[in-house]
């Protein structure tokens, strides 16, 4: 699995920092490599693993690329949609006996490895169900794999009956590989230039969501409502780390630098499509576009937009803003050259 793996990688451009060469080499000597876990069994086997860091570290790429190699019966959940998927769940089996027991034996009998990204308990009720049901699957022999961007102490932090879900978490924890990674390169932006691909072809909507799903594991609503400074103005989606936004819809709006700041300050990354040209008869479009970029060079946030790369240059044919133009490509270009590295 680990030549494999890292062969896989070596094609794509990506490297391994000694945290992450480390922990592939743990995970083969610890858990599943063959076509049923040869000693997955055994007292001293691990269960599952719990691997945590800042954003960016390179967990989800991970362990992505080891779901993809174990050849079981899997399945592979954001924190979200799993807990979503357990309540519906609930619903089926309400006025049954231990309903967490028959749902965990559910699951237990169709997969045998289960894989939750960003593992992140804020909610009460998730805290009271998601310990016990991962103890149960685990003592099913579910093998658990987890990401996280907390460390284990610090998940569910100051939240209600927390006790009772730190005596499930850790006992989870004994039995479990729990690796940190660290270092400082975002591995999202191997994914995510400033620009995309010279490919010559416009981006469908389903493509664009299909791209930042992946990368940001997205599964909000599309055509969303943002408040900036007590106003509000659409966008096509947005999480904690991302904003989605239409540059035909968005940059007619009635915008100021103020506004630039307060979304440049709540979001690293920003997504532009449904472009048009203008001229100087729409030359307050773009203004406000170089006063947000202004803003966002200045910010050090991350932009992509999806359209060829020569045409970012000739969104502006008009006289009157030219040198602001100009400058603005070369802030333009100066990001996406940081982005790259």
């Amino acid at each position: 699995m680990y030549q494999t793996i890292l062969k896989k990688f070596s094609e794509d451009g990506i490297h391994l920092n000694d945290e992450q060469d480390n922990f592939l080499r743990i995970f083969e000597k610890n858990l599943p490599r063959k076509s049923f876990f040869v000693d997955f069994f055994k007292k001293k086997s691990k269960k599952g693993c719990y691997v945590h860091g800042d954003v960016g570290r390179g967990k989800t790429m991970m362990l992505n690329a080891i779901f993809k190699e174990i050849k079981l019966s899997k399945c592979s959940y954001h924190f979200i949609e799993f807990m979503k998927f357990i309540h519906n769940e609930l619903e089926l089996v309400k006025n049954t006996k231990d309903p967490l027991e028959k749902i965990a034996k559910r699951i237990a009998s169709k997969h045998r490895v289960l894989f939750i990204d960003e593992f992140q308990v804020e909610d009460v009720s998730d805290a009271m169900i998601i310990g016990k049901l991962l103890n149960l699957l685990s003592k099913m022999n579910v093998f658990i794999m987890l990401t996280s961007n907390a460390k284990i102490e610090n998940l569910y932090k100051n939240g209600l009956q927390r006790d009772k879900f730190i005596r499930h978490i850790s006992k989870l924890e004994e039995s479990f590989v729990v690796y940190e990674f660290i270092g400082d390169k975002d591995y999202r932006l191997k994914n995510i230039n400033l620009n995309s691909l010279k490919s010559g072809k416009d981006f469908s909507q389903d493509q664009i969501f299909d791209f930042i799903k992946k990368n940001f594991n997205f599964i909000g609503d599309l055509n969303k409502e943002l408040e900036i400074n007590d106003r509000t103005f659409r966008c096509k989606g947005n999480t904690k780390d991302f904003i989605w936004l239409s540059y035909k819809e968005f940059f007619r709006q009635n915008l100021a630098i103020s506004d630039f700041l307060a979304i440049c300050k709540n979001y690293d990354w920003f997504f532009i499509d449904d472009f048009e040209q203008n001229d100087d008869y729409g030359k307050d479009i773009i203004r406000r576009f170089i006063g947000f970029i202004d803003i966002a060079y200045i910010e050090k946030v991350k932009i992509k937009f999806f359209m060829n790369n020569d045409d970012i240059q000739s969104l502006y044919n008009g006289e009157e803003l030219l040198f602001l133009w100009d400058r603005t490509i070369s802030r333009i270009e100066e990001m996406r050259d940081i982005n790259d590295k």
